[in-house]
């Protein structure tokens, strides 16, 4: 969580405005998303592996648990936060962030094992 952390304030402070063009722009407009994908996965897994359960890893399950988070953040908070703005192709971004966090757990996992 701390890396996800570090790559934000990284991308906020200091990517964003040594980029120009399409790099600028995913940067500025979904990178935020991506990450979020990533922190909310891993805040899920921590929660469950604190009360016992066994953390989230298979695809569909994640993907699942990733789009209904998006669809909430897009579509829900709008209604109730005047300043958010719906858009999306950030629940496209978020779910790449999560799902490319599962590939790097699994290859993680998978390097221990060897």
């Amino acid at each position: 969580m701390i890396g996800i952390g570090v790559l934000y304030l990284l991308n906020r402070f200091c990517l964003i405005s040594w980029t120009t063009g399409v790099i600028h722009n995913l940067l500025a407009w979904h990178g935020a998303d991506f990450l979020a994908g990533a922190l909310m996965l891993c805040v899920l897994n921590t929660a469950l592996i604190a009360y016992g359960r066994q953390p989230l890893k298979h695809l569909l399950w994640v993907t699942l648990f990733l789009l209904v988070c998006g669809l909430f953040w897009e579509v829900i908070t709008p209604i109730y936060l005047p300043r958010s703005v719906s858009d999306p192709q950030d629940v496209l971004a978020c779910w790449l962030g999560g799902n490319s966090f599962l590939l790097l757990e699994r290859t993680i996992d998978s390097l221990r094992e060897f």
